[in-house]
């Protein structure tokens, strides 16, 4: 229910994927939507990408060349961002939109939801802070939350900012220091706070009313890059900037991507000239003097509308991209050539909706049954719960443990509900999760 404005979207998507698995396996391709690939900064030969409206989460261990689903416990089909434990090799996590935030403790084998607070189960994406890992923040369609202890419980870090789902937020990024400042992207500009601040304060007004498409700190700790994909309604204006100071004022960084949608930025630790950045329209550009000059540099790679990109933290000559519907490749020389990994599985869509609407072996037949005005529910989405779906749609959400009336009450006035209806399923809503919506 957090979850209207995709509804098209979504259903055009399903159309996509069953239109295009024939077409792709004829031509060989791999037909994945890949939206982020991570490398375990420990061993990297593990790799893992998520797959939004795809196949799941899928891992290799031997640096690319074979991968294996690893979706067990994973209960939506729109999984967005993922994140691993710096210190621990098993310390895994995911954020997925409606399902929330899954951990796992064997390196993404087994996964369970841990939503415990969570008033908002749309996650875009997930961070750990680098010095203390067990402390997460989650960024949602309507703000951001934050854990203390590895995910068990959460707290809104947003209160009285009269954040909406019309943010749409990107980013999270943390500058660590004294104090730690936290900077978060959105369709409307850039916010920033420290942990003693009251609220979310804009970071700076030369990005007020600017969509702020990526963000990220350079090695050095002390610069801020952020991604600007248009100036009102035309892409004329945007671009790459860097601010030096905390993200108050912002420095175009060289000429040629102004037009471009950047969608991720990365930085080679070992080389302060090399920046790379992954495009929606001209694949991979790479800057070898700070930002000054930009060249294309997608040679083997055939797709440019790129969603994913990641170096290798011990050897950044070695880097993944994910494309949109092309699947994954790897470069072994800086992005000076690329090549497809192919040793993906192939799962028709279907069977992946199958597998989330399956009930599970100990699943108990519900005595907890929904008010008829439940039914407009699934006029917005499915549920992956098949007691309570009466929708055949590719847009499942799962009836997770969590706090449902924020959610509700958002949706109330698009589903037509009164206020008899929204009290009525919120409680329907509560009780059910509580009693069958995981741990």
């Amino acid at each position: 229910m957090d979850f209207v404005r995709k509804g098209v979207f979504l259903s055009l998507v399903g159309t996509l994927i069953a239109l295009s698995s024939s077409r792709s396996q004829a031509a060989g391709r791999s037909d994945l939507f890949v939206t982020q690939i991570v490398i375990h900064p420990l061993q990297p030969n593990v790799v893992f990408a998520v797959t939004t409206y795809s196949i799941g989460v899928i891992k290799s261990v031997d640096g690319g060349g074979h991968w294996s689903l690893i979706n067990e416990g994973i209960k939506s089909y729109s999984l967005y961002h993922f994140a691993v434990h710096p210190k621990d090799v098993n310390t895994v996590y995911l954020g997925a939109g409606g399902g929330g935030l899954y951990k796992s403790g064997d390196g993404g084998n087994h996964w369970v939801e841990m939503n415990d607070g969570l008033q908002d189960t749309d996650i875009g994406q997930l961070l750990l802070h680098p010095r203390n890992p067990a402390r997460l923040y989650v960024v949602c369609a309507t703000g951001v939350y934050r854990s203390p202890d590895g995910g068990q419980h959460w707290e809104a870090w947003n209160q009285g900012d009269n954040f909406t789902s019309s943010q749409e937020f990107q980013n999270i990024v943390i500058m660590t220091g004294t104090p730690d400042r936290y900077f978060l992207a959105s369709k409307h500009g850039l916010f920033t706070r420290t942990e003693a601040d009251p609220a979310w304060g804009s970071a700076s007004k030369e990005l007020e009313g600017k969509l702020i498409s990526a963000l990220a700190v350079d090695p050095s700790g002390r610069r801020l890059f952020a991604a600007v994909l248009r100036n009102g309604q035309t892409l004329q204006g945007g671009g790459l900037f860097v601010s030096e100071d905390f993200g108050v004022h912002w420095k175009s960084v060289g000429k040629g991507v102004e037009r471009d949608w950047i969608r991720v930025i990365r930085f080679d630790a070992a080389d302060s000239n090399r920046i790379y950045l992954a495009t929606a329209n001209r694949g991979v550009l790479v800057s070898l003097d700070e930002g000054q000059a930009w060249k294309e540099s997608n040679r083997g790679m055939e797709a440019t509308d790129l969603r994913a990109l990641s170096l290798d933290p011990l050897n950044p000559k070695i880097l993944y991209a994910g494309a949109h519907g092309e699947g994954i490749f790897k470069s072994t020389d800086g992005a000076a050539s690329w090549a497809r990994l192919d040793e993906i599985p192939r799962v028709d869509s279907r069977s992946i909706i199958s597998r989330l609407t399956t009930p599970g072996p100990n699943q108990q037949k519900p005595q907890i049954m929904p008010p008829p005005s439940f039914a407009k529910c699934n006029k917005c989405h499915g549920w992956t719960d098949p007691e309570i779906n009466s929708s055949n749609g590719f847009w499942l959400v799962p009836p997770n443990r969590r706090d449902w009336g924020p959610t509700v009450r958002r949706m109330s006035q698009g589903a037509g509900l009164t206020p008899e209806e929204e009290k009525a399923i919120t409680e329907f809503l509560q009780a059910y999760s509580e009693r069958y919506g995981g741990p």
